[in-house]
């Protein structure tokens, strides 16, 4: 990796106190950091990371970078000094990364990212040796981190880049400089910053920013705001995959979702390849993970990837917390936790209604963050998908999921089948009333909310109740 002075030289830093140490890592958290790491001490709007400086160094830290020389004490060694220790972190891997001269993709997209990052990694795993972003290693911070923790053996990096506030993509692409780049889709999320699905769309094709000329960037065109916006960028070339929209390069044709069992399609290659077709089956469940399977294969093909490796990697099984089916002693729970916004909800929901009716179908759902001044009416609007997934029963904790709730009470009086709708000031109240409503062994839980919610909570306690019930 670096020298201390090497990388001292990177960020443009003065190095106090250098000693010969190797720095194997680096780390922005002292809960997680390991002997040889080089401590990065950012400054947040809670707390700043030098006034754990003495116990990064109890840890074994091998340097650490600060901003102000009243920091280093004469103990302490391999102290860089620089203007901004975050911009500095973000130096090091630009320069980090300039070491390599490997296929690196760039993933972005309103949803389905990180099962798209693990896809493509399994495609490429066939062919040779993959580092790929761990969990969500997809922010300013996050990405940077995953930059320099990649092997200089590797073959191929695949990385996922997050968008939460204008210019993010931009600065991660910067960073990254992708050689391939993929959008998985834009949607009404992060709707708090953004004011339009446009904007999005422009924000999500920054990812263009750190690519050259001509490279190669694969759309999901089923975003009709992505391909317009496309459209203005002449520089680079677009790949367009997609199920629903007209003419994409690559499309699925004879679709099966088969439940827990998964799904298969046939993969349709461009007109040029005489619509060559190649049949792939996944272990990923729901007709949502078809696009995600069809831009993963899509990529791989334009990557010249072998068909057999492609057929391979798409084998996976589903991913902790993203519609992942788990048996426990009263039934099925659908672990849907990572996070949550209306497509993908509707997505969910859609899943759910490929499962037996005669089963007691019960949805715990938690707020979708960051809709904005839409999130109460984003909210109502899953009404009819509820109805339509055969759920029997809606548990509903959050501010904005009481919007639903309401909703799906005020209708028993319609037409419409009726739903069992409750709502709930706390998760302990959930949960006791989960448990009371849990009398047989053919439930179906689909569990679902955003990142903060905890929704995983949910899935924690029946496992633990269904196995103290064994």
């Amino acid at each position: 990796m670096f020298s201390p002075a090497e990388l001292a030289e990177a960020v443009e830093g003065e190095l106090i106190n250098p000693q010969p140490r190797e720095i194997s890592g680096f780390s922005i958290d002292t809960r997680s950091l390991n002997v040889g790491d080089f401590f990065v001490p950012l400054s947040g709007s809670r707390t700043d990371g030098h006034r754990f400086l003495e116990e990064a160094f109890e840890k074994g830290a091998s340097g650490s970078f600060v901003r102000s020389s009243d920091y280093a004490h004469d103990e302490l060694i391999n102290i860089i000094l620089v203007d901004d220790t975050g911009e500095a972190l973000l130096k090091a891997a630009s320069n980090y990364r300039n070491l390599f001269e490997i296929p690196i993709v760039g993933i972005t997209g309103s949803w389905g990212k990180t099962t798209t990052k693990e896809l493509i990694s399994s495609i490429l795993s066939e062919s040779g040796k993959v580092h790929k972003s761990p969990g969500n290693y997809n922010t300013e911070y996050g990405l940077p981190l995953s930059l320099l923790e990649m092997e200089k053996d590797v073959d191929y990096g695949v990385f996922e880049l997050g968008l939460q506030y204008p210019g993010d993509v931009k600065k991660l692409s910067e960073i990254l400089v992708p050689t391939y780049g993929l959008i998985t889709g834009v949607g009404k999320v992060h709707s708090e910053n953004f004011n339009s699905v446009r904007e999005i769309a422009r924000e999500k094709l920054e990812l263009s920013a750190g690519m050259e000329t001509e490279g190669k960037i694969i759309i999901n065109i089923d975003s009709q705001e992505l391909l317009r916006e496309s459209k203005s960028l002449t520089d680079f070339q677009f790949v367009s995959y997609g199920t629903e929209a007209a003419d994409p390069d690559y499309y699925p044709t004879e679709v099966e979702v088969r439940g827990l069992d998964g799904i298969s399609f046939k993969l349709n290659e461009p007109a040029e390849e005489d619509n060559f077709t190649l049949s792939l089956e996944s272990g990923l469940n729901s007709r949502a993970n078809v696009i995600n399977v069809l831009g993963a294969s899509a990529i791989s093909m334009e990557m010249d990837i072998p068909d057999s490796a492609i057929r391979e990697g798409v084998k996976i099984r589903p991913l902790s917390q993203r519609l992942n089916p788990i048996d426990f002693s009263r039934g099925t729970i659908i672990d849907d936790t990572y996070n949550a916004n209306p497509l993908a909800t509707k997505a969910a929901l859609n899943y759910f209604s490929g499962f037996n009716p005669e089963d007691e179908k019960i949805l715990v759902f938690g707020d979708m963050k960051e809709l904005g001044e839409d999130s109460r009416k984003l909210h109502r609007e899953l009404a009819p998908h509820v109805r339509d997934a055969g759920v029997n029963t809606v548990l509903g904790f959050g501010k904005f999921t009481r919007a639903l709730v309401n909703h799906l009470i005020n209708e028993k009086n319609e037409e419409n089948k009726p739903v069992n709708a409750e709502w709930f000031e706390s998760k302990a109240e959930l949960l006791e009333r989960l448990d009371q409503l849990l009398t047989g062994g053919e439930n179906m839980i689909l569990v679902k909310g955003s990142r903060s919610m905890k929704m995983e909570e949910v899935v924690d306690f029946l496992l633990d109740k269904g196995n103290s019930s064994l």
